[in-house]
């Protein structure tokens, strides 16, 4: 798709080519060069959907409600400019988000730390490209739960490599539009709350019900671009429903677009990795979910807001989760005779290790850190981190400044904490041969992930009062 299709719904600047030079209106004290676009990335055919393991193979043919790709600019000069882009997606892979990154720093020199893909973690996207790995293996699990060792049909695969292809396109155009229609404007923050998410493993366990939203408006207080963050996942509607479809972070999209006409919503999630609505299976559920969202940040925006005045600055690093072993061919095919997705997973993994390909050790994981000159901390997160790094980095950093993406830039399987870890279950286990890993992870990797992000953070955020939230 060209950049002529991608519907723009601001137009903070309509000049010529991309330039960092100098900007057509000079910004006047308090303001921040922000600018917004989005793109339709709803299939156009035919596609397997992702998410659910009890979904049948059937290609989804139709669209329930349509989904976007959004990108949000701030700053001006490369050395001062970050891009955020939000997917209604399941979660994004690092061979895309890598992709996308090299490009928009080469056509343009932005520092790759200063650029962010955060999915909405519906689970009516389309697959692209076997994020989780369910596409053979289908059924109503654990009851009927059958593994298919032929290869996928070449028409779905075809549909997911075009499907996967136009998207990488898409995000780099809708990321040079929004780069292009920058103008001076008023960006601000509020935490507000919201209840519907509930914990699913024990009842009554931790959730973090805050709600983070940022605010863009013109000069004249037109609101222009809203972001929302909330720690859920996106299974309101289950996998009976075969059409693609955004869940409540699409119906959020579409209620704050309603309420605010000519502004773009995004959506991104927290640590939501245990939590799901507390009510699922209906339409007027995710109608009601959407609802309670967008009332709670129309009450905010009543309120004051905090007034961010620079753009933010990022920094980025990897590192290394160790798994908690690594399986033994021996193991290996003694662990083909289980009958759940682990004997699945023992399946590839037993004709890799064959082949001579090793097992990976570890799993390396990104943190991006962007600092809105010490009044908002942002992380983005890779993975699907659960509740308890919400509660610890709230705590050791300061909730009151704390915003948390997870599901960013590389969403390669489940980040539990020590404690989801001693106690195992879906999040712990099972769900790691979903993302096609090869042992749980180490109870280690809690205290690797926050230490990484302490040495990420600026000192004025390591010393916060450590008030818990």
């Amino acid at each position: 798709m060209m950049l002529r299709n991608i519907v723009i719904l601001i137009t903070l600047s309509m000049a010529g080519k991309l330039s960092y030079s100098q900007s057509a209106t000079k910004r006047l004290p308090g303001t921040m060069e922000a600018g917004v676009a989005r793109v339709d990335i709803s299939p156009v055919g035919p596609i397997r959907l992702t998410g659910y393991a009890a979904r049948g193979k059937e290609e989804s043919t139709k669209v329930l409600s349509g989904l976007s790709a959004k990108a949000l600019a701030f700053g001006s000069g490369p050395k001062q400019t970050s891009l955020l882009i939000t997917v209604d997606l399941v979660g994004i892979n690092w061979r895309v988000t890598k992709q996308v990154v090299d490009q928009l720093s080469k056509k343009t020199g932005l520092n790759p730390a200063h650029i962010a893909i955060c999915a909405s973690h519906t689970h009516g996207s389309p697959e692209v490209g076997n994020l989780i790995n369910i596409l053979q293996c289908r059924g109503d699990y654990p009851h009927d739960f059958k593994f298919n060792d032929s290869l996928i049909n070449l028409d779905q695969l075809l549909h997911i490599a075009r499907f996967s292809e136009q998207l990488t396109v898409k995000l780099v155009e809708v990321a040079l539009a929004a780069l292009k229609n920058r103008k001076p404007a008023l960006v601000s923050w509020g935490q507000g709350t919201a209840s519907f998410a509930v914990n699913r493993r024990p009842e009554g366990g931790p959730v973090d019900h805050s709600l983070p939203v940022l605010q863009v408006t013109d000069l004249e207080g037109k609101v222009k671009a809203i972001f929302v963050n909330y720690a859920c996942h996106g299974i309101t509607l289950g996998p009976e429903v075969n059409e693609v479809h955004g869940d409540w972070m699409g119906e959020v999209q579409h209620q704050l677009e309603s309420k605010y006409p000519g502004a773009i919503a995004m959506v991104s999630v927290g640590c939501g990795g245990d939590a799901h609505p507390g009510k699922q299976g209906k339409i007027e559920y995710l109608r009601a979910h959407g609802q309670e969202i967008a009332n709670n940040v129309e009450q905010l925006f009543k309120s004051k807001l905090q007034p961010l005045k620079s753009a933010p600055v990022g920094r980025m690093k990897w590192v290394s989760l160790p798994f908690s072993n690594i399986p033994t061919v021996a193991e290996l095919m003694k662990m083909t005779e289980d009958k759940t997705v682990k004997g699945y997973y023992a399946r590839l993994a037993l004709e890799r290790v064959i082949r001579g390909e090793k097992l990976p050790a570890s799993l390396d994981y990104p943190i991006q850190v962007w600092n809105f000159d010490n009044k908002l901390l942002m992380l983005n997160m890779g993975g699907e981190l659960v509740v308890d790094y919400a509660i610890r980095l709230k705590r050791e950093l300061g909730a009151e400044r704390l915003w948390i993406n997870a599901y960013a830039n590389d969403v390669s399987c489940y980040i539990p904490s020590r404690r989801i870890l001693k106690e195992g279950g879906y999040e712990a286990d099972a769900s790691m041969y979903w993302y096609n890993m090869p042992a749980p992870l180490s109870e280690v990797v809690e205290d690797i992930v926050v230490s990484a992000v302490r040495e990420l953070v600026p000192d004025s955020f390591k010393n916060s009062s450590k008030r818990r939230f």
